[in-house]
């Protein structure tokens, strides 16, 4: 187990780039108070593709034993192919630190559509996924609960609570979690858009609004704008901020959405919306 820490602690980049600093400031806060909700239930996940080499993605503890994350963190487009293994370790405080250990996946599951699309925009709406466990982490009793927004709930969010999204980017150092905070900007039947700060390693990052005093998931963040070289803004040394305007975005939790993620297996009409890739 003690081989195993030490390797998960020397994390690769995540490899994705669709994510970015949106201008004139980046904003993102240092959270250390990993042992607290909701930061405790936010998960580094370290993906093996059979390399030996963990690429970093984001994710969040939505039951004792669910993750959600991004589809495109448990199925790799350009392998076609799940990565051999997935170790989850929610509320990492940096490199050296897992308040509450670490697991291997059992399981995990990603839409169907996600990788049956032939296009990135049909594909967008289906980026989100599920790791499961084979066992709750000792010391988490309190779980970020999924919340499906009306059109109306969402208009008041736009000039009301903000939208926080939380996760791991691997611009900063290894295992630190970090979050920012602004207000939803627009949204679609099926995407939400907004300013918030991310880089890479932020994919499968909860977006979540404090509703009633409680923070909810109301999305999963997923991807966002690029230079014109097709490098994340201001994520990599000789970048710079995106023009202010710009949108980073996420899958909206719509009730499919939602009653996909609570159960994996169900199956509608006798074919399940899922297809299980761990």
């Amino acid at each position: 187990m003690l081989a195993e820490l030490d390797a998960f602690t020397a994390l690769a980049e995540s490899g994705e780039r669709d994510y970015a600093l949106v201008g004139p400031d980046d904003n993102r806060v240092h959270e250390t108070r990993t042992r607290r909700f909701p930061y405790n239930t936010i998960c580094h996940l370290g993906r093996d593709f059979g390399d030996g080499l963990w690429r970093g993605c984001s994710g969040a503890l939505i039951g004792p034993r669910h993750v959600l994350t991004a589809a495109h963190c448990l199925y790799s487009l350009k392998l076609q192919r799940p990565p051999v293994r997935v170790r989850v370790a929610p509320g990492r405080a940096d490199r050296d630190r897992f308040p509450f250990g670490t697991q291997l996946a059992i399981e995990g599951y990603v839409p169907r559509g996600f990788i049956q699309a032939r296009s990135t925009s049909a594909r967008r709406p289906y980026d989100y996924g599920l790791v499961v466990l084979p066992r709750p982490f000792p010391g988490i009793t309190r779980f970020l609960p999924l919340r499906v927004l009306t059109d109306a709930q969402l208009k008041r969010l736009e000039s009301g609570a903000p939208l926080t999204v939380a996760g791991y980017p691997a611009d900063r150092p290894i295992g630190s979690l970090w979050w920012h905070s602004e207000r939803l900007r627009r949204f679609t039947p099926q995407r939400l858009l907004y300013t918030v700060d991310t880089c890479p390693g932020h994919s499968g990052s909860p977006i979540w609004a404090t509703l009633a005093g409680v923070p909810a998931v109301v999305g999963i963040h997923t991807s966002g704008i690029l230079d014109e070289r097709g490098r994340s803004y201001g994520c990599a040394k000789g970048t710079i901020l995106a023009p202010p305007g710009r949108l980073n975005s996420g899958v909206r939790v719509t009730a499919e959405v939602a009653a996909n993620l609570r159960d994996p297996r169900r199956a509608p009409a006798g074919r399940s919306p899922m297809i299980r890739v761990l």
